[in-house]
């Protein structure tokens, strides 16, 4: 260290607010010194350099979080900014907007694209269901034609993006353009494919509180994608979707799809009297959005079951979903970021101190 140095750090600590300090005769010994007019001594100026260093240390204590913090609440906004535009978009043109990301493989039980597409959290509440078996066996439809005509009707969604093969070096959240993707078709629903991401939905008897196993025309929506160990299914907490909306009784089966909002999705707004810019991606330190889909996603109620109260309750519209437990017009429940979490827990992550 040089002259310079030690008279800046002695300049430095000198205005420096030493209050922050909690030990006492640490704090006391800084103070004298800081009003000390003359030179330090040897031994006096490495105190000086020891109190400074625990004067940085304490602010980086003090700012500890607040990038995460910040994150918190952008994500919070972004997510609440979203669910407005659409919202407002279906009120104008009595559709939601077209093209959105189917997360799960079109052809089988599991995420899209493989484990390390879909992140860690989100499989952790995400699963899939063959949505053409549940809804023909459920009598909601007869057939493919049916369901494309039943999303047509009640979505205004004709087709939904999924991802056969990933495209080497193209970033996640353009994945499901076919454009830029040939692995990525846009295909009629039940037609191109069978299954289709959901919010795996598990409840329990409010006399017991065993599960109920919930499943939609036979077909179980239960299972996770993963529990926590990548490729190795969990099954749902009813609590999930409890805090998700707290009309979804932890004491009642429902069917929610969790679909993403990609670029294309925003796209279709375009020509709208109310539309929706464009599709936010979401980033933090668990989520990387050039190795990782990181697009918002929207959660949509289609069918929910009664409750199961009296020991010998065991009709199928508690455990198993039928045509009467769909609603008439599925509802947009919100969008949660691409860790699962809901503007309330951003806000609530934000507001941590």
């Amino acid at each position: 260290m040089n002259i310079q140095q030690i008279k800046t750090a002695i300049k430095k600590f000198r205005s420096a607010d030493v209050s922050v300090i909690k030990d006492d005769a640490l704090r006391a010994k800084a103070q004298k010194l800081q009003g000390k007019q003359g030179g330090f001594t040897l031994l006096e100026l490495l105190v000086v350099i020891t109190l400074l260093a625990t004067l940085a240390t304490a602010a980086l204590v003090a700012y500890d979080g607040v990038g995460e913090n910040a994150s918190a609440a952008a994500a919070a906004n972004t997510a609440g900014t979203l669910d407005q535009g659409v919202r407002a978009y279906r009120a104008i043109t009595q559709a939601y907007p077209n093209q959105w990301d189917n997360l799960s493989d079109p052809a089988a039980v599991g995420p899209a694209a493989g484990t390390d597409f879909i992140p860690a959290k989100l499989q952790e509440i995400l699963g899939s269901v063959d949505i053409l078996k549940a809804m023909t066996t459920a009598g909601v439809v007869t057939d493919a034609d049916g369901l494309q005509d039943y999303f047509e009707d009640k979505f205004g969604m004709d087709e939904i993006q999924h991802i056969t093969a990933l495209e080497p070096g193209l970033a996640p959240n353009r994945q499901h353009n076919e454009g830029a993707n040939p692995g990525a078709l846009e295909t009629d629903i039940g037609k191109g494919y069978t299954h289709i991401s959901i919010l795996a939905s598990q409840a329990n008897r409010a006399d017991t509180g065993l599960p109920l196993n919930c499943q939609v025309g036979g077909q179980s929506i239960t299972a996770t994608w993963s529990n926590g160990t990548l490729g190795t299914p969990g099954v749902a907490n009813p609590n999930v979707i409890n805090s998700i909306n707290d009309g979804l009784s932890t004491e009642r089966c429902n069917l929610v799809l969790a679909l993403g909002f990609g670029g294309d999705a925003a796209q279709s707004t375009v020509d709208a009297a109310a539309g929706v810019i464009q599709a936010p991606a979401y980033s933090s330190k668990n989520v990387n959005p050039s190795e990782q889909y990181a697009r918002y996603v929207g959660l949509f109620h289609l069918a929910k079951g009664d409750k199961a109260r009296a020991e010998g309750d065991t009709g199928d519209t508690f455990s198993n979903l039928v045509a009467s437990n769909f609603l008439a017009r599925p509802r947009l429940l919100g969008f949660i970021d691409t860790e699962g979490n809901t503007i309330d827990a951003n806000i609530a992550s934000a507001n941590i101190q």
